[in-house]
């Protein structure tokens, strides 16, 4: 497995949000436009619409009236009057709303939850917030991550959990959401992040909740969590040819594969927001593979379990296992060579060497070969702006001890070892 994983999360998500509207009755309505979370301000643009205009038909109307005489002295002794009366003090203007929404209460359905395999167990939660001038819902927009209000859980995945207003008003209300609970969590799991907008568009709540009220915790236990992994052959590709895309499941609680189990492929956007997904089933003995064009594997690969969605957020949909990464058409180059191939049992030899492509302050590892035949980690050491690096070897005893250097594969290249060396303990 690379360490490359796909980690979906707060970035990236479809929201199908009820929309946001003004009062009907004014000269023109407005769209409130759709903001990332964390957005500093709200902008608006003017809407056209059956409230943007007269609503008349546009016929004169005329109507025939009675021209009376009227006496001009009674108007006139009016206003006089009127001109005697002292002012009264003027009505001072509300003060602006300059203040974050305040969070009052998180509740929890339940305490504790048990999970196990493919199951998604929904979990309510309630969330009070409060503000002037009112919080403000915010719609998805692919390219602006998250809509709000929103919780953030401990866990991963299915971190983020949107909240809908189902009681009281925008200025103090009820705002609800499902927690998605799979067999990717397990412990102890509480909300950890906070986020609301008012609907001045220039005050944000954005808070760790636990520092402003009493935060409850849901115990999950969970089990037989779906194991995916995914890999290419043969990598380094060859610029122009095709490759083999293996996608692999297991029960991570047993080992066992895990057969005719249902897995979604995308690719490129598709991997971080709603795009093209291809659904396919695992064979029995827990893999599937397919080719990909040279055109294909270009682009970032990516797999995934699902789980059951948030009523309120289909996307970013609920994972219960994922992997992803890029085609690699690179491999670590790597050489060592110690400073002495002969020093005293437990004293310390430098090994330098160079690693390409560069990679400033990658970790390289000094393995030394056991007696059972295994390479095992015994230093390591980074990567220096130059691309060359220094490691230690320390001979144990009164021997001959073989030893190389690997650099591990990551999302840049695949790993690379050097060529085995030898240093003599005496």
């Amino acid at each position: 497995m690379k360490p490359s994983k796909l980690m979906p999360g707060p970035p990236m998500s479809v929201i199908n949000a009820d929309r946001f509207s003004m009062p009907p009755l004014r000269p023109a309505t407005y769209r409130t436009s759709r903001i990332p979370a964390g957005a500093g301000n709200r902008q608006q643009e003017p809407e056209s619409g059956a409230n943007g205009g007269t609503g008349r038909t546009g016929r004169l109307l005329i109507r025939t009236v009675r021209i009376m005489r009227t006496s001009l002295v009674a108007p006139a002794a009016a206003a006089l009057v009127l001109s005697l009366i002292p002012a009264g003090p003027a009505l001072a203007a509300p003060a602006a709303d300059t203040a974050p929404p305040e969070l009052k209460s998180i509740t929890v359905a339940t305490s504790s939850v048990t999970v196990s395999g493919l199951q998604t167990k929904l979990i309510g939660v309630r969330v009070r917030l409060t503000d002037q001038t009112g919080v403000q819902p915010i719609e998805y927009q692919a390219s602006q991550e998250l809509a709000s209000p929103w919780l953030k859980m401990s866990a991963a995945p299915n971190t983020w959990v949107l909240l809908r207003r189902t009681e009281g008003t925008d200025q103090d209300g009820i705002w609800t959401g499902t927690i998605a609970v799979t067999s990717a969590w397990s412990g102890a799991i509480q909300p950890i992040g906070i986020y609301a907008m008012d609907q001045t568009g220039g005050n944000a709540l954005n808070a760790d909740p636990r520092t402003i009220v009493d935060t409850p915790t849901l115990q999950v236990q969970s089990s037989h969590r779906p194991g995916l992994d995914m890999t290419f052959s043969p990598e380094p590709a060859v610029k122009g040819k095709p490759v083999t895309q293996r996608i692999r499941a297991w029960d991570t609680s047993t080992g066992k594969p895990w057969a005719n189990l249902s897995v979604r492929l995308s690719s490129d956007s598709g991997c971080v927001e709603p795009g093209n997904v291809t659904p396919v089933r695992t064979r029995a003995d827990g893999t599937y593979q397919r080719t990909l064009s040279a055109a294909q594997w270009q682009w970032l690969q990516c797999a995934w379990i699902p789980g059951v969605n948030q009523p309120t957020m289909p996307y970013p949909m609920t994972i219960i296992a994922a992997d992803g990464a890029h085609v690699r058409t690179l491999r670590y180059k790597v050489t060592a060579t110690p400073a002495a191939t002969s020093v005293r049992a437990g004293t310390s030899v430098a090994v330098n060497g160079n690693v390409s492509p560069l990679n400033k302050g990658k970790v390289m590892q000094l393995q030394r070969l056991y007696p059972d035949k295994t390479w095992r980690k015994v230093s390591t050491a980074k990567v220096r702006d130059s691309g060359r690096y220094t490691l230690a070897a320390t001979p144990p005893g009164k021997a001959t001890y073989s030893y190389r250097v690997y650099a591990p594969g990551d999302t840049y290249a695949v790993g690379g070892i050097s060529k085995v060396f030898t240093v003599r303990g005496t």
